[in-house]
């Protein structure tokens, strides 16, 4: 068995096509069913396209292949429909019912309706089975059922079934064979799986564009600055001197309220997540208007935070373009030129170096120069996020400036802290570089604290990037019917304080009290924002 997962994709088991040679012999028969009136409908086949995409995992037993967009008798694939994969974990939980559509031993489709339920085996039961990556049920299946869907009560696909699981003992009394449950591949390992790749496996790359394509996310609009890097340059790190002023880094009482860092921080440094000063004891890079907190094992930045005066903004001038890293900091937690420099190994993608403070975030005080100090200070390794066109290049757009233009007092002022969403399974990248390889985050934060009147904060939160990792966010897909946007729109989210925290592991409870969303009497406290206009505050 097998169905359609995606725009022109089928998914099925590798034991069923284990290569593309297979496929490129095998068919795709639709309509292999009786109707209403117990007729067997006409088969339509269609024939796969492995040549275009095909990608297996023996060690998951799932294989994602292309299929024609017609049959031969001339009938669109699309007509079928498919059933969209999600990317979280949760979908099906123990004790609930699960559905299957199949074809057991190659007879017509077949229905086991609420015939099943998900059930916990015991590790020593299935010694040599994760079981963060497969799932287990009870049911009627047989030999032709390999392949198909394992749906919940929503119609979601929770697994891809694939065998039966035998009991220890196989052979019970009477030599008859004794059956534990079935076993289906969870679909957020076959979703993990090729993540890991997306950086170095162009057909994994191809498979995750489809498949997100059919849960309507539409590709990131180029972003953050994006631009040939080209001709920008890595220089020498700025001496001590340049960070021996006191008036250095974030200001807590910047805005109306007292808002330090170290709290929101803290459960992540008691994980010795944070990389360490040089020498200091400290754990925070400061700059002109802004702060730096790096992640020790991921190696970029993990929050960041800058105070925003927009009444006393004074353009720096022409761009710097010289990177550099902070001597403030070991370089191995500021990937450089390692990292982004094209020439020295060959890479399926290629990323360029984005601004996490917007160059012009800090850029403002009483003299031109302290502006050119502070644009030159955005453009620190520790301050920089892997950008690429197609898979997160962030885009803000004019947020920060449009919600300034709405506050309601003279001093347009606000506090911004930014950062990315780390996951277990980010894709890889640079595994032949000094210093690599590293995981690159899809998903960017961004927390804005805004002076809205002169004794009033508002809170307002926002994601962007590949939002359908991020379980809390799933509901703004699910509400709008997993409608695609245009490459026009933003693909940016508003949600809550509380959800960001939940996504990154820091704490944000001190901002929770000044959360426009999160006080709105509503069941979905996250929204797709189409322009920086609808966010609110």
């Amino acid at each position: 068995s097998g169905f359609l997962c995606g725009p022109g994709l089928l998914i099925t088991n590798n034991h069923v096509l284990g290569n593309s040679a297979e496929a490129s012999q095998a068919e795709a028969e639709f309509n292999f069913e009786h109707d209403a009136d117990g007729v067997l409908g006409r088969p339509i086949q269609f024939n796969l396209q492995p040549e275009q995409i095909f990608f297996t995992d023996a060690e998951l037993d799932f294989t994602i292949v292309a299929i024609a967009p017609h049959s031969d008798s001339g009938v669109a694939a699309e007509r079928f429909g498919f059933i969209p994969l999600l990317p979280m974990s949760g979908k099906g939980l123990p004790g609930e019912r699960v559905s299957i559509i199949q074809h057991p031993g190659g007879q017509p489709k077949q229905i086991a309706i609420r015939a099943n339920k998900i059930i916990e085996l015991a590790q020593d039961d299935v010694p040599n089975v994760d079981l963060t990556r497969f799932i287990h049920y009870v049911t009627d299946t047989d030999a032709g059922s390999s392949g198909s869907p394992v749906l919940n009560d929503q119609w979601q696909a929770v697994a891809l079934h694939h065998k039966a699981v035998p009991a220890p003992n196989f052979f019970g009394p009477s030599s008859v064979p004794v059956w534990l449950a079935n076993e289906g591949v969870r679909i957020s390992a076959i979703f993990n799986r090729l993540e890991r790749d997306r950086f170095s496996n162009q057909l994994a790359a191809r498979v995750l564009e489809r498949l997100e394509q059919g849960l309507g996310i539409a590709p990131s609009r180029s972003g953050f600055e994006a631009r040939d890097d080209r001709y920008e340059k890595d220089r020498k790190p700025f001496k001590e001197s340049r960070w021996q002023s006191p008036d250095l880094g974030y200001d807590a009482d910047f805005l109306s309220e007292n808002l330090p860092l170290a709290p929101i921080v803290e459960p992540l440094l008691e994980a010795g997540d944070i990389a360490p000063l040089n020498d200091s004891g400290g754990d925070r890079l400061d700059y002109r208007h802004f702060s730096v907190y790096v992640h020790e094992k991921r190696k970029f930045a993990l929050m960041t935070a800058v105070n925003i005066d927009g009444n006393k903004f004074i353009h720096p001038g022409s761009r710097s373009d010289a990177w550099r890293q902070d001597l403030r900091m070991d370089s191995e937690y500021q990937p450089a030129g390692n990292f982004y420099e094209r020439k020295l190994a060959d890479e399926a993608v290629y990323f360029s170096r984005g601004h996490l403070v917007r160059r012009f975030d800090p850029c403002w005080g009483d003299t031109k120069e302290e502006a050119r100090l502070a644009e030159a200070d955005t453009f620190h390794y520790a301050n920089a996020a892997p950008q690429h066109q197609r898979y997160n290049n962030v885009d803000w757009g004019d947020l920060e400036d449009a919600l300034l233009d709405r506050a309601q007092t003279d001093e347009r002022k606000m506090s911004v802290l930014t950062g990315p969403i780390f996951g277990d399974n980010d894709p890889v990248y640079g595994r032949d570089r000094e210093g690599g390889p590293w995981r690159i985050p899809l998903t960017f934060w961004k927390v804005i604290m805004l002076q809205k009147t002169p004794d009033t904060l508002a809170v307002a939160s926002f994601m962007v990037g590949q939002v359908q990792y991020v379980k809390a966010l799933y509901e703004a897909r699910v509400f709008s019917s997993l409608s695609a946007y245009t490459r026009e729109e933003l693909a940016q989210i508003q949600t809550t304080v509380t959800a960001i925290g939940d996504a990154t592991g820091l704490d944000f409870s001190s901002l929770e009290k000044f959360d426009v969303q999160a006080h709105l009497e509503s069941t979905r406290q996250t929204r797709w924002l189409r322009s920086a206009a609808d966010a609110m505050i």
